[in-house]
């Protein structure tokens, strides 16, 4: 039986690992799927409440990893998952995403001799303030199967130099996360829980550094809000880093009300209903660009760069840079009814999971 290690450490790995688990399930005579948990998010709201829900268990090592930014950080990671490999090591290492413990594993399954395979290779906004896309790039080079989520990935691995030929693309992982939990989502009283009505409100969330280090836009981010909160409902769901953050800029006084609500990171399934439902969705995150997309649901992307394009090019996503005026008057006419089309995204059918599977069986 050959011994696959899938590498999981932060929210987003959470997620799509549980989704890949599901179609694993199918070979599991042949195929030692480990779960390896870093510990790099440690807070109950973004890992063991979020694991618990996904049932992603069980979990074959957990590394405990817990804190630390940077280079301490990935060399904390690195310790950990070397001790752990070399007590007993896979045939397979399988990468998900880009965050540190995705770095990490990869480097020390590289230094091993290990193969790795890479699933969302190739995902590049070509700007390099982002650091998850530094460890994106990195991946890609260590990765012997490189499995992409759509043509535009593909390209630029091939643009990169990349042998085609471990180029694989299968299709969007997330799309499989969303369609399997939707049934479950729909159970969620969130929007009792909140007081909303479907359709009536915006969704918004930030968490990424790019953002955050942008002082005066988010002042101006929260004015606007706080102004647009007289005639709309707004939902504005924090991440703890995103909440430590804007409680350190003393010209922001952060008050929930009635229409301007103010919360901590939601579980998965409520955030599926709370972007479901949502009037239009206004977000950092490139999962939650990938979600609205697959959900039909209109987005709005704040700064200048995603990683994400084709949700710009084919999906319900717009990019408003830093403009916060341009991003008011977008919402305006959202909510006015001048919505975009979007149009379907091959690979995105909620079968990925199965297409990687089966490549992975035939490999080993």
């Amino acid at each position: 039986m050959q011994k696959i290690d899938m590498i999981i450490g932060v929210r987003p790995d959470f997620i799509r690992a549980a989704a890949l688990l599901t179609a694993f399930s199918s070979y599991e005579d042949t195929l030692d799927v480990r779960v390896i948990h870093t510990g790099q998010h440690y807070d109950p709201e973004l890992s063991q409440d979020l694991l618990e829900q996904l049932e992603l268990t069980p979990i074959h090592a957990f590394l405990s990893v817990e804190g630390g930014e940077g280079a301490r950080q990935l060399a904390l990671l690195i310790i950990a998952y070397e001790a752990q490999i070399k007590l007993d090591p896979p045939d397979l290492v399988l990468i998900i995403g880009n965050s540190n413990s995705a770095l990490a594993g990869t480097l020390v399954a590289a230094r091993q001799g290990i193969p790795v395979a890479h699933v969302d290779a190739g995902i590049r906004s070509y700007a390099p303030v982002q650091l998850e896309e530094q460890n994106d790039m990195l991946i890609d080079r260590l990765a012997g199967i490189h499995f992409t989520s759509n043509e535009e990935s593909m390209i630029n691995l091939i643009r990169e130099g990349f042998d085609n030929k471990t180029i694989i693309e299968v299709g969007n992982i997330r799309s499989d996360a969303v369609f399997m939990n939707l049934g479950f989502a729909e159970d969620s009283d969130i929007l009792d829980r909140s007081g909303l009505q479907a359709g009536a409100y915006l969704l918004v969330t930030l968490h990424h550094e790019h953002i955050l280090q942008e002082t005066d836009y988010l002042v101006a981010l929260f004015g606007m809000f706080e102004a647009l909160s007289e005639r709309l409902v707004i939902l504005v769901v924090l991440h703890p880093k995103t909440l430590i953050r804007l409680e350190d800029i003393p010209e922001l006084m952060l008050e929930s009300t009635a229409n301007l609500q103010l919360v901590s990171s939601r579980n998965y399934h409520d955030m599926l209903k709370l972007q479901k439902n949502a009037a239009l969705v206004i977000t950092d995150s490139q999962g939650i660009q990938e979600e609205s997309t697959i959900l039909g649901i209109q987005c709005l992307t704040m700064g200048d760069q995603t990683n994400r394009p084709i949700t710009l090019s084919k999906g319900t996503n717009t990019s408003t840079g830093f403009d916060v005026e341009h991003l008011r008057a977008r919402i305006i006419g959202i909510m006015e009814g001048d919505s975009k089309e979007a149009y379907p995204i091959q690979g995105w059918d909620g079968k990925v999971g199965q297409r990687i599977v089966k490549y992975i069986s035939d490999f080993c």
